[in-house]
């Protein structure tokens, strides 16, 4: 029987035909795939965009700052560690001198008597709204004072606060920076403010090593302007949604973890005498360095939401535990406390005029602390207010003293 074959073409439309549903089909996904990722890249970008605009509304922060963490504003050089110059991330600005706070010069005007605050990340400053940290603050007090009531000190017209902190600067770092840095700024007065839980890190503090080949120095990569702001953004959104009773058992299980990872004995269940004894070393060294660069200094006892009240806040011992597993909470609250009597001491051996802001703060509401240590507006000005007192006190009987030295003299 003969057959018939259909043409070469007709065969060609029936299979171009047949394969057409499956091309289709493939281009039809990818190019659904290619609008959701598209999609998805704008919402990326138009999160991101809306999180630096944010920063530069709230903070006047560059939308291509390349800080993205508060570690970008420590710098370590030949003189140690301390702040960054000219360096910002979000409402933290430090100004020309490496210090957080305005603009201002080498030497203090002229009728100004410069003070200045050191210490660690309550000195600095971390939930305050911006300018309401307490050495902000106590410029505002200062001078507000000084015009109620004046000063024996001769031609004294205003006072002049410098922030010389910054986060995790121990007493030896502290040292340090006073005796190589902020000896040429003519200090007449420098705040002390130590943060004693130091001490119960893995290691005691110690000064920070210097760097002289310049590399702690160097501005921050161009490429650091491409890290995504919206991923912090999104984590502190997670922190804040979550029930508080979920976030202390996170924390709780993160100290027993780190607990378990070191022998028994690792754990400090009492107060550590060894560490209190350097505490007290390292105090009283760093009060004769203060002199020594022509300053007067003025102590302050450290205060934390616990001293002097009846019951301990539960939740937030266990946060101040995750920052120093080493210790237990309640002897984390009894080191605070001796360090305070060991604060007291120094200062009367010392003959230092000495603020007892364990005690100020103690007696306040709590609300005066945004956590375990570490202030609200409200407490900030509860400590501008004490350390006011003791500024006072030393600016004023040291003019009087002059005043008096001058009239016996003629």
């Amino acid at each position: 029987m003969a057959t018939t074959s259909r043409p070469l073409t007709t065969q060609l439309s029936e299979r171009s035909q047949t394969a057409s549903p499956v091309v289709e089909s493939t281009r039809g996904a990818g190019t659904g795939i290619a609008g959701w990722l598209l999609i998805i890249l704008t919402f990326v970008c138009v999160v991101e965009l809306a999180c630096r605009i944010e920063d530069w509304v709230m903070y006047r922060m560059p939308i291509a700052s390349r800080y993205r963490s508060l570690d970008d504003l420590v710098v370590r050089d030949a003189a140690g560690m301390h702040g960054r110059p000219n360096a910002q991330f979000e409402k933290w600005i430090m100004n020309d001198l490496g210090m957080r706070g305005p603009r201002t010069t080498v030497r203090p005007a002229p009728g100004s008597l410069r003070v200045i605050a050191v210490g660690a990340s309550e000195t600095f400053g971390l939930y305050e709204s911006p300018q309401k940290e307490y050495p902000r603050q106590l410029e505002d007090s200062l001078n507000l004072r000084l015009a109620r009531s004046g000063c024996a000190r001769p031609a004294l017209e205003r006072f002049e606060v410098l922030n010389a902190a910054f986060a995790g600067m121990g007493l030896p770092t502290v040292e340090q920076d006073v005796r190589t840095r902020l000896s040429p700024l003519d200090a007449k007065i420098i705040v002390i403010y130590p943060s004693p839980a130091n001490y119960l890190d893995e290691q005691a503090p110690v000064a920070a090593r210097p760097d002289s080949s310049a590399r702690g120095t160097q501005p921050a990569p161009l490429r650091r302007a491409l890290y995504p702001r919206a991923i912090a953004r999104l984590r502190e959104q997670l922190k804040q949604v979550l029930p508080e009773v979920v976030k202390t058992r996170l924390r709780a299980r993160q100290t027993r973890a780190m607990v378990a990872a070191h022998p028994p004995d690792w754990r400090f269940a009492t107060v550590p005498a060894e560490r209190l004894r350097q505490y007290d070393a390292d105090l009283r060294k760093l009060i004769g360095t203060v002199r020594g660069v022509g300053a007067t200094p003025v102590l302050v006892t450290h205060a934390n939401k616990f001293w002097g009240r009846p019951t301990a806040d539960g939740p937030m011992l266990v946060a101040w535990e995750k920052f120093y597993p080493r210790a237990t909470g309640e002897t984390i609250i009894a080191v605070d406390s001796v360090a305070r009597d060991l604060t007291l001491r120094a200062g009367s051996d010392s003959g230092v005029v000495t603020v007892d802001a364990a005690r100020t703060l103690g007696s306040a509401p709590l609300g005066a602390f945004a956590d375990f240590v570490h202030f609200t507006d409200y407490g900030a000005s509860l400590m501008a207010g004490a350390i006011s007192d003791g500024v006072l006190a030393s600016a004023c009987t040291a003019g009087q003293s002059a005043a008096s030295s001058g009239a016996g003299g003629r």
